[in-house]
């Protein structure tokens, strides 16, 4: 863990910086405790945490770390219903189109019906104090998506650009990161801030993979 109450990120066989900088549209310090990307895909390895776990895609080694394997990248894809209002929302709040689906998957899978148990509802997951706050209808799919994606550029500012503080606010609440001056040890917390930047990691290391698939078959052709 940094001296600022940030945590360290390693990276096996990636560099992420400009890759995934291009992905959110902003620069960001990166806050996970241990992010190991190889050809299998994203591992995040988060340590020992003091709160109580909640029910997550973690596994736990003999340490009590939890490990977050990451789904495969399709899992951001935009549904067509959506993508219109995804492109809206990324150029109104400058945020990328992958960071709002990498986000929107983690908090409903893209269920507009979804609802929590602590009664947070729709696309993004907007509590209701939350959606009297942004002034919006969570039930309405488009309106929830503006709200959160809203919510998520005012958690941005205010953390001064730190995306992995931000989506920790998203989903523990501003008042817990700032108290925590970093990642709050939430476990639910830790993991979501590593499932979406593994997700925009593994979109990243594919972007790249790209262009360098399509040299590489131009020399055959």
């Amino acid at each position: 863990m940094d001296s600022d109450g940030g945590i360290r990120v390693i990276l096996s066989g990636f560099r992420p910086t400009l890759a995934v900088a291009a992905l959110v549209l902003f620069a960001s310090q990166a806050h996970a405790d241990v992010l190991e990307v190889g050809t299998e895909g994203a591992e995040w390895v988060v340590g020992p945490l003091a709160q109580t776990p909640v029910e997550s895609a973690g596994d736990y080694d003999e340490s009590g770390r939890v490990i977050y394997r990451s789904e495969s990248v399709q899992l951001t894809d935009i549904p067509v219903e959506y993508s219109a209002k995804i492109a809206e929302l990324s150029a109104r709040y400058g945020l990328s189109p992958q960071l709002l689906a990498a986000l929107v998957w983690q908090e409903s899978r893209w269920r507009a019906d979804a609802v929590s148990p602590a009664g947070a509802r729709g696309l993004a997951q907007l509590m209701p104090a939350t959606a009297r706050y942004l002034g919006v209808d969570p039930d309405d799919p488009f309106a929830n998506l503006e709200g959160g994606a809203r919510y998520l550029r005012e958690q941005i500012d205010r953390f001064d650009g730190d995306l992995e503080k931000a989506l920790a606010a998203y989903n523990a609440g501003p008042g817990r990161v700032e108290e925590a001056q970093g990642i709050p040890r939430i476990r639910e917390t830790q993991l979501y801030v590593a499932a979406i930047m593994g997700r925009l990691n593994e979109q990243a290391q594919s972007q790249q993979a790209a262009p360098q698939s399509q040299t590489q078959d131009q020399r055959y052709n």
